[in-house]
């Protein structure tokens, strides 16, 4: 578990030295409560614990290598509610992302390479990107869907993802208006390592 150093929060995000990769104060930050009977956040990890500590060791092992900046997406796979996890590194040696879906079968990490200008695009994309809030979603727990990490010369940033973020609905006419902003970052990883 990475927590240390005083948090200093802006619009609910969360700022310090290292990533909490329980994701826990940035929960409650937010106001996002464990409820088993409703299908949070706090319950999606609860649920995966131990699939979860796979995945910090690894992003531990990672982050001891002291990359010169790296981002991290993690959410719930919709519908399944298996899980997606990112992880974009910088380092002396060039740029990579590591991808690993629960629903495509994939248990292992798997690298793969990106160009510097890529990795900057989506890093400045990732790094400026504001935490929506959760007014008309009936709460913060039906609101937010996951979890965006940056890092970069010892400042980190933690983020809620909001539902939006991965699609845009017309909930009166229960249509998808457009993909959301990490919907489409995440697609140009596939479609440029493809």
């Amino acid at each position: 578990m990475l927590i240390f150093g005083l948090s200093v929060t802006a619009q609910n995000e969360r700022y310090e030295k290292e990533w909490d990769l329980t994701y826990e104060s940035l929960l409650n930050l937010n106001g996002v409560k464990w409820d088993h009977r409703q299908g949070t956040l706090f319950t999606w990890l609860k649920d995966r614990e131990q699939e979860h500590r796979i995945i910090v060791n690894f992003i531990q092992g990672e982050l001891s290598k002291n990359p010169q900046a790296t981002f991290l997406i993690d959410h719930p796979t919709f519908p399944s509610g298996g899980r997606t996890t990112v992880l974009g590194v910088k380092n002396q040696t060039g740029c990579f992302f590591y991808w690993r879906s629960t629903d495509e079968n994939m248990k292992e990490f798997k690298r793969r390479p990106m160009s510097s200008n890529l990795f900057d695009q989506i890093f400045d994309r990732l790094h400026s990107l504001k935490q929506r809030g959760f007014e008309n979603m009936g709460g913060p727990e039906k609101a937010y869907a996951g979890f965006l990490s940056t890092l970069q010369t010892g400042q980190a940033r933690q983020v809620l993802l909001h539902i939006n973020d991965f699609l845009e609905f017309d909930v009166e006419n229960h249509q998808i208006l457009r993909i959301g902003r990490i919907v489409e970052i995440e697609n140009s990883l596939q479609v440029n390592n493809n």
